[in-house]
């Protein structure tokens, strides 16, 4: 059921067995699989059904650093959260990504990735994408083609040769998990989700977590108690929230590590070269979207292991696009196309028809090489690029502070101090000088001019990718981090953060699957404990 704290107040003595606060795509997935498993759940969001712009207001922030697209941008406080804007795309971290690797400070998760597999197999399901083609290999079969290999000829004397691997990502049919789990959300009885309820004070007693006092923007508020406590805001906003001072002052029983807001991490993302086809079929065979039985698969390069740990880098993982003077039209057509398969027919604006009428030529095209190759289409005149997706040092000098001004609802802004490290920059260019090898006999890789400039002059052509992560990272030890294993804030007994601010590293995977992974895993081990 949807409530309104502009509305209504919670129940006097109500006290749901489960509270989460922020119903974003951990918080929605946590609800939906807490209620599956019997608990009665309580899901706050701070904003409203929809977008709504003064609800944004509380994320407002300063900046002290490099500049950060997605502290503005990247963040939604609204019902579905990121999801309402974000594309969509799963992946995994690697493996390597959970190890300790002694070439990275501070690498290495407590818990291993094959502990996580379970997981990751079950998010898949509320993500909506279980019925997609796992297996990579097999994805290129179905499509009638060769897996791509970047595999070393014997005794080949190029020492970068076979350090790159191919694999795909796989994207949500359906985004928005708020439309993805609406009919749960809006109808189960075990789920109560109250919408403008912003959380303002953890309220404590003796370690224990005894309510959350929530307000509106326009003042009201209501306090909202429950057995256990789940924060699931996102890595910028869960580090602000901790970080306010205690009502009566006193030290954060959470921060004994002093790592609160500390090693934030957001994938650096660059157009690091373009490409100059040598054989053009080829290339696109190896890199163009896929398109099977109503999923898209998106084919990406990335590298081995062992190419890691020989020239001690960081993980990095790359995407080859197009742009073109057509891009603006294809856009159109994409979100016609996207909201008539999903009968969403009023979504279709008048621009958008006349873009698709004006455009049939390049339209019959695509939906040539859509419907018949099962392929994304490309226009000869395209300029291709390769952007390059790299992890950030897991003990990054990046972090978030509170700054001095207060927003509407009286806490403290955030502050973000984000900064690139020289040893992202040289596995930038060490991934640009890889892939130059590997695909050698498709198309030359010409990197950009100012990427082995001398200093650090190629940072101007780096941006964050809306990837927050870490600030509150896990560790079993109150000592070395913020939550343990269990995502168990340390300092309480029934408080749990939900959120990849819990990161200790971060790949240079999209985040969510595996923040999913997280929440199922949290979701289960509650289960079984009531």
């Amino acid at each position: 059921m949807i409530r309104d704290l502009l509305r209504e107040r919670p129940p006097s003595g109500a006290r749901a067995q489960v509270l989460i606060v922020g119903a974003g795509a951990a918080g929605i997935v946590l609800a939906v699989e807490l209620s599956r498993l019997g608990r009665q759940v309580t899901l706050l969001e701070g904003g409203g059904a929809s977008i709504e712009h003064t609800s944004q207001e509380p994320y407002r922030s300063e900046l002290a650093g490099l500049p950060h697209r997605g502290i503005h941008a990247g963040r939604a406080r609204v019902k579905g959260g990121t999801t309402t804007m974000w594309g969509g795309q799963i992946l995994e971290l690697d493996a390597i990504d959970f190890e300790q690797r002694s070439w990275v400070p501070g690498s290495g998760w407590p818990i291993s990735k094959p502990e996580l597999a379970p997981f990751y197999a079950r998010a898949l399901q509320l993500e909506g994408v279980a019925g997609s083609i796992l297996d990579d290999r097999a994805v290129w079969q179905a499509l009638g083609e060769a897996m791509p290999s970047f595999a070393a000829p014997a005794k080949s004397p190029d020492p970068s040769a076979g350090q790159l691997l191919s694999y795909l990502s796989r994207w949500c049919p359906e985004p928005n998990f708020a439309r993805l789990h609406r009919r749960a959300l809006e109808t189960s009885a075990s789920i109560d989700l109250w919408l403008h309820s912003n959380a303002v004070e953890l309220r404590m007693a003796d370690g224990q977590v005894t309510g959350v006092r929530c307000r509106t923007l326009t003042g009201v508020e209501g306090v909202f108690e429950a057995g256990e406590y789940i924060f699931c805001l996102g890595a910028i906003e869960s580090s602000r929230f901790f970080l306010q001072p205690r009502a009566g002052g006193g030290p954060l029983p959470w921060n004994d590590s002093g790592l609160l807001g500390c090693h934030f991490q957001d994938h650096i993302d660059s157009n690091a070269a373009t490409l100059r086809p040598i054989s053009a079929g080829a290339l696109h065979r190896q890199v163009d979207t896929i398109f099977l039985r109503g999923y898209k698969y998106n084919p990406k390069l990335k590298l081995t292991p062992k190419a890691q740990r020989e020239a001690e880098v960081l993980n990095a993982g790359g995407t080859i696009f197009s742009e073109s003077d057509a891009d603006a039209a294809a856009a159109d057509i994409k979100s016609v196309a996207r909201s008539v398969l999903r009968g969403r027919f009023g979504e279709v604006t008048g621009s958008q028809l006349a873009t698709v009428l004006r455009q049939a030529p390049l339209l019959a095209r695509q939906s040539y090489r859509y419907a018949v190759e099962h392929r994304a289409y490309h226009p000869p005149s395209a300029e291709i690029k390769l952007r390059v997706h790299c992890e950030q040092q897991p003990d990054s000098v990046s972090s978030i502070s509170l700054s001095g001004e207060r927003d509407a609802l009286g806490l403290f802004r955030s502050r973000l101090r984000w900064q690139i490290s020289p040893a992202e920059l040289r596995t930038i260019r060490h991934f640009v000088e890889v892939a130059r090898s590997a695909l050698a006999p498709v198309a030359e890789v010409v990197p950009h001019p100012d990427l082995f400039a001398s200093g650090d002059r190629f940072i101007e052509h780096c941006e964050d990718s809306f990837h927050h992560m870490s600030g509150m990272r896990m560790h079993p030890s109150p000592n070395h981090g913020v939550v343990d294993t269990d995502l168990r804030l340390h300092g309480t007994r029934n408080a749990f953060v939900c959120s990849s601010a819990v990161f200790p590293t971060s790949g240079f995977s999209n985040p969510t699957h595996t923040l999913l992974a997280l929440a199922v895993r949290l979701a289960h081990r509650l289960g079984r404990a009531a």
